[in-house]
């Protein structure tokens, strides 16, 4: 009775052990898609063709990569805060692909103002 219970408790464990390095929490999960989406978003926005934008674009692929790489070594803090840092840079090249054309606007503007108070069209 006992070498079975031992063998049954044994392939418990195994199974547990086993499989939970391949068990992708509900948190990671989400972050992961937030992540995907945010990169997605700017992507599809100005940000590749802004220098300033481009570069966080290419931290936050590079944050998706690193997180994916810490799922599969069962590091699933490290990789919800890869995924949350994804998401920031993203977010972050957005923004930029939206106000570095405004400030380039309004830069022109004010300059378009001092040429005419100085009587210069």
């Amino acid at each position: 009775m006992r070498p079975k219970l031992f063998a049954a408790a044994l392939l418990c464990f195994a199974t547990v052990g086993c499989a939970g390095k391949q068990v992708i929490t509900t948190a990671t999960h989400q972050q992961r898609v937030q992540a995907e989406a945010a990169l997605r978003s700017a992507e599809n926005s100005q940000a590749p063709n802004i220098p300033e934008a481009a570069r966080h674009l290419e931290f936050a692929r590079q944050q998706i990569s690193d997180g994916e790489r810490l799922i599969q070594e069962g590091e699933q803090e490290a990789a919800e805060l890869r995924f949350r840092q994804a998401a920031a840079d993203a977010d972050l090249a957005s923004a930029l692909a939206r106000a570095v054309p405004m400030q380039n606007e309004a830069r022109r503007t004010s300059e378009q103002l001092d040429s005419m108070r100085r009587g210069q069209p």
